[in-house]
């Protein structure tokens, strides 16, 4: 399938998005156990989703946490989306009080528009990002370019300025 082994490129964290108005008075991430609390996640078999009930299960091993914080919060789940897209725009519509999305889908277009809660480091799941060069590419010089440049400052720095986490320098 790649002519050389995938090199990762950047990386990514998931966070909380609210609505602006925040009628649910969303202060912390323990709210989101309440009851009547709605919240959208992406679906299980979706990448987002699967990391997003990842994070609820390390929630609820710390004792800041309910120790059924998760099944709390998936029964306030009201949808389920095939993609983080679909997540954002739920909350964006305020069909939900809450939603679960990488840090990078709080793009500039919907950032007026919802509000953001973090989670922290050692609860949140790292999505991480590879690129390669593929056997079947009809161009691989320049393939192998554009993944120089996306590993180099110029190409970070384009993924930072987008939300992204940067990669370790490669050598």
């Amino acid at each position: 399938m790649v002519r050389e082994a995938s090199e990762l490129f950047a990386q990514n964290t998931l966070i909380v998005i609210l609505p602006n108005q925040n009628s649910a008075k969303i202060e912390a991430l323990q709210d989101l156990a309440k009851p009547g609390i709605k919240i959208v996640l992406a679906a299980p078999e979706v990448p987002v989703g699967n990391y997003s009930r990842l994070f609820l299960e390390k929630a609820a091993q710390q004792s800041a946490f309910p120790t059924d914080y998760k099944e709390r919060v998936l029964a306030n789940v009201v949808s389920e989306e095939p993609n983080v897209k679909q997540v954002a725009a739920k909350v964006q519509l305020d069909e939900a009080d809450a939603g679960i999305v990488y840090g990078t889908d709080l793009t500039p277009e919907v950032a007026g528009k919802l509000k953001r809660l973090e989670i922290p480091a050692e609860l949140n799941q790292l999505a991480s990002y590879y690129i390669a060069v593929t056997k079947t590419c009809p161009e691989p010089k320049a393939a192998g370019k554009f993944i120089q440049f996306i590993l180099a400052e110029p190409g970070q720095k384009i993924l930072s300025n987008h939300g992204f986490i940067r990669v370790p320098k490669h050598h």
